[in-house]
């Protein structure tokens, strides 16, 4: 799988596309979006902000942002290989 799915855009904050650019592209945004629901339904207590936004040139994102580092670090080792980092080391 690809690791550019979900960009992570800095330490506690994560997003991805939701509006495809081909067939393939839906259906893993479909997979993604569905495994990341079912990780936030079995975890009610992480504090996480998510909601979805759309940007000057008419594309939708999906906005994933925790209230702690420990969250977002679970999250990013749980979907690490769905995660680009935008070229940009974060460590």
């Amino acid at each position: 799988m690809r690791n550019d799915i979900i960009r992570k855009m800095d330490y506690r904050a994560f997003e991805y596309r939701t509006n495809p650019v081909s067939s393939t592209h839906h259906d893993i945004i479909k997979k993604v979006h569905t495994v990341i629901e079912e990780y936030f339904r079995n975890r009610p207590e992480c504090q996480v902000e998510r909601k979805m936004y759309s940007s000057s040139s008419n594309n939708r994102y999906y906005s994933i942002k925790f209230a702690t580092l420990d969250d977002s670090k679970m999250f990013e080792l749980s979907f690490a290989e769905y995660i680009g980092r935008n070229s940009i080391n974060y460590d």
